[in-house]
């Protein structure tokens, strides 16, 4: 949508959030008398990786294997980075995905009549893309997460 105030054009855009390799994603909601969407929390919980430890040789089992093998051969669980007790931390993950996207920002070379900027935000990653003309577009990256089978998400903001 544009912007009412100003002439820069501001885009949405949902990034559905998937679980890692030996995690699940576990969507509670808010009780009867509570605004569900308001109070919904996204729990995240470790799943057993022994079987494919076994198969590929990949990954250790985060359920199986003692804290300090883990720290010391591979990367901290989900539960270990973006969240704070068993659920998923939005602030944590927005800026998680602010600092992938300034990454890969700095990676890709700017195109000579664009410049892009990610802009900090506490609940999503919000990017700038102005032109040459000084003409601004503003992208934002709204993390979701898939309720069940169904094709209905709900946002992490």
């Amino acid at each position: 949508g544009q912007n009412a105030c100003e002439e820069d054009f501001i885009y949405c855009l949902l990034v559905p959030l998937k679980p890692p390799p030996g995690h699940s994603f576990h969507l509670e909601m808010g009780t009867e008398g509570e605004t569900l969407v308001r109070n919904c929390r996204l729990r995240v919980k470790l799943e057993c990786m022994c079987t494919r430890e076994r198969r590929l040789g990949d990954v250790l089992c985060f359920l199986h294997h003692p804290a300090d093998e883990l720290r010391s051969r591979q990367k901290a669980s989900l539960l270990e980075t973006l969240c704070t007790g068993s659920y998923l931390d939005v602030q944590k993950t927005a800026f998680w995905l602010q600092e992938l996207m300034g990454a890969a920002c700095a990676a890709v070379p700017q195109a000579a009549r664009s410049k892009l900027t990610v802009l900090p935000s506490t609940r999503f990653c919000k990017l700038k893309v102005t032109n040459s003309f000084k003409i601004s577009l503003f992208i934002e990256l709204i993390l979701a997460v898939q309720q069940g089978n169904e094709d209905t998400f709900v946002s992490m903001e």
